[in-house]
């Protein structure tokens, strides 16, 4: 072969080759084999700061001067007037006891008079009751689970009624008037075989109603609880109770929860209390609530120690009423948004058109964050608003009426998120 032809010939081959291979570069650059996604969720999270604390309540002893077994009238957490009896006295045990199974009978009656008086079969259908029974049912589940007693035993009498109820539509029961009648008959042996009470005992100030006093009722001033300071949180004593007080009677709805905290819990409770942001605590002990806070007061001798809080709270239930040392969740913040991996986020240039003062059609760019969503076998950017951000994720705010947003136009839920690729662009087709 001619060496010139040769020649020729292996230049022409080796430019194919590398016509063929800049090809393959730009090629691949514009399909991607494979990127990993992950689908965009909603998710919450809430600082929260975890401690011990103390009540403080503004409360007033209730004494009783006679001899005698007492029955109370009222339960822990009712609110009580000036004059409303809060206990009868019997002259023994079993008067008090057979008094008290007395009422609830006739609690019971009253409920099945009233449930016949006012059925009527075509007003509520069979399916409203049954769920009625079935939300009842997991009440009362609930409330025992959580320790709240009283609550299951007045959910307890909700779920009779509407088993009741549900034979009165179904045709299994006319009417209550035979249960009425084996109600009353032992409702007047239980009358035969007791005393009525021999006097009762009344509250003298208004407020609600605590059956148990502890010893910390005069441990600190309620009216100066912005001066605990932490020496004294650290140092509580249990006073003596007097032996004639049967009881106690909270005057004023707003109370008080006093707990140290560090002082860099300090700080941010801090810029929360001058912005006048509301918290929310928990005391999981005593029930599943969340109950309203205000920061009524930081008390910190140094920037660099620790800090007595004063809560000022007004929700109140059964449960609460009885709390005094107790653990405490604290939640400062919350956040709610769409998680996204850190390694997802890029900056990319976006754009957009608006009009000019004129009237006229404009385009304008910025370069943003965002991430990189598959929408079928296109990759699309997408700007992302950062609201909170941890060491490995970040949650974006899905409102496009965020006006941090340049485009309007940000991630939304169930996405498919790039979170590992190689030259990711808007617009890049996936194989």
């Amino acid at each position: 072969m001619d060496k010139l032809l040769f020649k020729r010939i292996l230049i022409a081959v080796l430019l194919i080759l590398i016509i063929s291979y800049l090809a393959y570069l730009i090629t691949d650059s514009n399909f991607a084999k494979t990127v990993d996604t992950e689908e965009a969720v909603n998710t919450s999270v809430n600082n929260v700061i975890y401690t011990d604390c103390f009540v403080v309540r503004d409360e007033k002893y209730i004494t009783n001067q006679s001899d005698g077994v007492l029955s109370y009238s009222v339960n822990n957490g009712d609110d009580v007037s000036v004059g409303q009896t809060i206990a009868d006295v019997f002259n023994n045990e079993n008067d008090a006891i057979y008094r008290q199974q007395i009422k609830t009978i006739n609690s019971q009656i009253n409920s099945l008079r009233e449930l016949s008086e006012t059925f009527y079969k075509d007003s509520v259908s069979l399916d409203t009751v049954d769920a009625q029974i079935n939300s009842n049912i997991y009440s009362v589940l609930t409330d025992v689970n959580s320790g709240e007693y009283m609550t299951a035993k007045k959910t307890c009498n909700n779920l009779l009624l509407s088993i009741c109820n549900r034979q009165m539509i179904t045709g299994e029961a006319k009417d209550f008037s035979s249960k009425i009648s084996q109600l009353k008959s032992k409702k007047n042996d239980l009358e035969k075989n007791c005393s009525e009470s021999i006097g009762n005992i009344s509250s003298d100030k208004a407020g609600y109603f605590i059956s148990s006093p502890d010893g910390y009722e005069k441990t600190f001033n309620y009216n100066k609880v912005d001066k605990i300071r932490l020496e004294d949180l650290k140092n509580i004593k249990k006073k003596s109770i007097p032996n004639n007080v049967i009881g106690k009677v909270v005057t004023n709805p707003e109370w008080y929860i006093v707990c140290e905290i560090s002082a860099d819990d300090a700080i941010a409770l801090t810029k929360l209390h001058n912005n006048k942001i509301s918290i929310y605590v928990k005391m999981p002990s005593l029930t599943t609530e969340k109950i309203p806070a205000t920061i009524y007061s930081i008390n910190q001798g140094s920037k660099r120690k620790s800090a007595v809080l004063v809560l000022l709270c007004d929700f109140m239930n059964s449960y609460l009423s009885t709390a005094r040392n107790e653990k405490l969740e604290i939640t400062t913040l919350s956040y709610e948004g769409i998680k996204v991996a850190k390694r997802a986020i890029h900056e990319d240039v976006v754009n957009k058109t608006v009009k000019d003062k004129n009237g006229n059609k404009i385009t304008k760019e910025k370069q943003v964050q965002g991430v990189y969503v598959l929408h079928g076998s296109e990759l699309q950017f997408k700007e992302i608003s950062i609201i909170y951000s941890s060491s490995d994720y970040v949650l974006c705010d899905p409102s496009t009426e965020n006006t941090a947003l340049f485009t309007g136009e940000t991630l939304e839920l169930y996405d498919q998120v790039v979170v590992k690729g190689d030259n990711l662009y808007d617009g890049k087709v996936i194989r």
